[in-house]
């Protein structure tokens, strides 16, 4: 089962996912290349993170945050590229640092309240977050942080109620709706996220519901992609409907051409011919220019 989910329906999911979480990156690129393209240094450096290459990583946001020096991401990036060296001691030195220099650096605080987070400090991580939030309470990632200090403290309302907030100041930063879901889940009450999503579905802002939307439509992908790995094909079809349905809700076309794409391809290694036809020229409406989807139709056509 293992052999056939990493040959097929595994791998498509898989980049499915990249294709619908935000990745920035889909292949792989040097450096020189990305000097060629107008991309931030956040961005860059995050490739490098990602292509295990955190030294050179810590050099971007290291510089980054010389420059700009109230940018809290830069700030969370450098923390993790120093947990990727292993050496989150050297990043809380350099934050002291900064913080005995200049006491009221809301990212420096943040940061060193991060690290401490990672630390599995999370009384002195909190109070940490706490001052970041004094010196600027706009500081979205902090309070963001700040929910996640609280779940370890299993203080469930109050983490909710810091993440809404870092989303109320930042409504586009997905890692946050994430956070959010992953609290609902912790606390007990996983429900709770599709019950908030199913309101501003109904009552709006819709911008708020597609990021709400997006966040579950990811679980369904990953849950989909357990439940095929296990031999649950059912199961897996049944989930990958409800992706497809949160998908046409939130009306966000690279899912929904996803989606049907995922049922085609399990359809067609089922058997079932007709369903596979029927979804790849869905598949064929909403995107003519769908190269694989048009080959499948080509190599399903009755008669060949």
């Amino acid at each position: 089962m293992m052999t056939r989910c990493a040959g097929s329906l595994l791998c498509l999911l898989l980049v499915v996912g990249l294709l619908l979480t935000g990745s920035p990156f889909l292949s792989a690129q040097t450096p020189e290349h990305l000097k060629d393209f107008d991309i931030s240094p956040l961005r860059q450096g995050e490739f490098l993170l990602l292509s295990k290459k955190p030294a050179e990583a810590l050099k971007i946001f290291t510089d980054l945050w010389q420059r700009e020096p109230d940018n809290s991401y830069a700030v969370r990036s450098m923390v993790r590229s120093y947990k990727a060296l292993s050496q989150l001691p050297q990043a809380a030195s350099l934050l002291q640092s900064t913080r005995a220099s200049d006491s009221k650096s809301s990212a420096a605080a943040y940061g060193l309240g991060y690290v401490l987070y990672l630390q599995n400090r999370f009384e002195e991580s909190k109070n940490l977050l706490n001052e970041a939030l004094q010196a600027d309470p706009d500081n979205a990632l902090a309070l963001n942080n700040l929910g996640a200090v609280l779940v370890e403290l299993k203080q469930y309302d109050e983490a909710l109620r810091w993440v809404k907030s870092a989303i109320d100041i930042v409504p586009g930063e997905m890692m946050f709706y994430r956070n959010l879901q992953m609290i609902y889940v912790q606390s007990g009450n996983p429900d709770g996220f599709e019950k908030e999503y199913r309101r501003f579905l109904s009552e709006g802002p819709p911008s708020k519901a597609k990021k709400y939307g997006l966040v579950l439509a990811q679980r369904l992908r990953q849950a989909s992609f357990r439940l095929y790995a296990e031999g649950q094909i059912d199961e897996t079809l049944s989930t990958i409907v409800d992706m497809l349905a949160v998908y046409r809700e939130i009306k966000h076309k690279p899912g929904i051409v996803a989606s049907l794409f995922s049922l085609a391809v399990l359809y067609e290694e089922q058997g079932d011919t007709g369903r596979a036809l029927q979804k790849y020229r869905e598949v064929i409406k909403i995107n003519p220019q769908h190269i694989q989807a048009r080959e499948k139709m080509h190599q399903l056509k009755p008669g060949k």
